[in-house]
């Protein structure tokens, strides 16, 4: 099949699996279908998508039967990738353009744009990024985390210093990046967008003081970046075509849901793990929302590799490798929306 007749065929497919479950393709024909295996953290977000699919039956109504497996980290989703015990993850695109480097097949589609930002309180006296100059920055993810890496590239650029030698930045475990901000050892804090979230809860005390993506069109890329994706193998993937598009229309399905049904979100709740918060629950669903990818083509592609040589001369090879560029085949060209 030529790229541009799978191409022509995904742009057809907006919300197939409502229709699809409407003739009667659900669960009861589960057992029939081939099982597509998806590794993701036991405890992610990306259990909210996952979530999703089953409840509406969006991997039934695409043809696939979907089995969720969890892992405690990262690297365990990695090595259980590579051995083929699943089909898919989620990582990002410096990860598979430094794998296809090392001549490892993985390829990659859209899941979550770039969000995110530098957190400060209310009655900090935080006002602009220059005021950053000499304080305290908490940073969750060590020197090559991509928000920090573009945090770095717009100081440069804007302010004519580098952060990292203008600010005391002290690298952090997630939740502690969070605790130096509210106990004033910290004068900003850089997290994981769903912690963020948390803070984002309650705007009589913090606030954004500058966001990941508006980083980047300060940078010259105008396009939202997508920074994680759904990570697989390229063989496999042209191997079985019906069952790896079908994943991923199911994965896009449910996020038109979760973009417009807040009832959708209702059922999530307890998954969330938010208790009686509503505003900590209402706070991860606006953020959610604001990652969520609603395109992928040309664009996003262009936007990605752009972002992707910006933080290459920060991150070198810890980031991206030995390709200082972004490898061409790093997205996937059997799929688009």
């Amino acid at each position: 099949m030529t790229n541009g007749i799978r191409r022509s065929i995904i742009k057809a497919a907006a919300l197939l699996p409502a229709a699809a479950l409407a003739l009667g393709f659900g669960a009861a024909g589960a057992q029939d279908l081939p099982v597509v295996k998806v590794g993701v953290l036991a405890t992610g977000t990306v259990n909210w998508e996952m979530d999703t699919i089953k409840r509406y039956g969006f991997d039934t109504a695409n043809g696939i039967n979907l089995e969720i497996i969890g892992y405690a980290g990262n690297e365990a989703s990695d090595i259980a990738l590579m051995g083929d015990e699943v089909q898919f993850i989620v990582s990002d695109f410096f990860a598979v353009s430094s794998a296809r480097a090392q001549g490892r097949d993985l390829t990659y589609v859209p899941h979550s744009l770039t969000v995110g930002g530098v957190m400060v309180r209310n009655d900090g006296g935080i006002n602009s990024a220059a005021d950053l100059a000499g304080k305290t920055i908490a940073v969750a993810g060590g020197p090559v985390d991509k928000s920090y890496l573009l945090l770095r590239a717009y100081s440069i650029a804007n302010l004519g210093m580098d952060i990292a030698e203008a600010a005391n930045v002290q690298f952090a475990p997630v939740p502690q990046a969070n605790l130096m901000l509210q106990n004033g050892d910290a004068a900003a804090s850089m997290n994981f967008w769903h912690w963020n979230a948390r803070l984002l809860a309650e705007p009589d005390k913090y606030h954004e003081l500058i966001g990941t993506d508006d980083i980047l069109v300060e940078l010259g890329v105008s396009a939202k970046v997508p920074l994680l994706g759904w990570v697989f193998k390229e063989g496999w993937a042209e191997s079985n075509m019906d069952a790896a598009i079908g994943f991923l229309k199911a994965s896009l399905a449910a996020k038109q849901m979760l973009l417009v049904s807040d009832t959708a979100w209702d059922e999530l709740r307890e998954r969330m793990r938010v208790g009686d918060d509503t505003a900590r629950f209402e706070s991860l669903k606006t953020q959610y929302r604001r990652g969520i990818v609603t395109s992928y083509n040309q664009a996003d592609i262009d936007a990605a590799a752009a972002a992707f040589a910006i933080m290459a001369k920060l991150g070198g090879e810890d980031l991206v490798g030995a390709s200082p560029t972004l490898d061409p085949k790093t997205f996937w060209d059997g799929f688009a929306f």
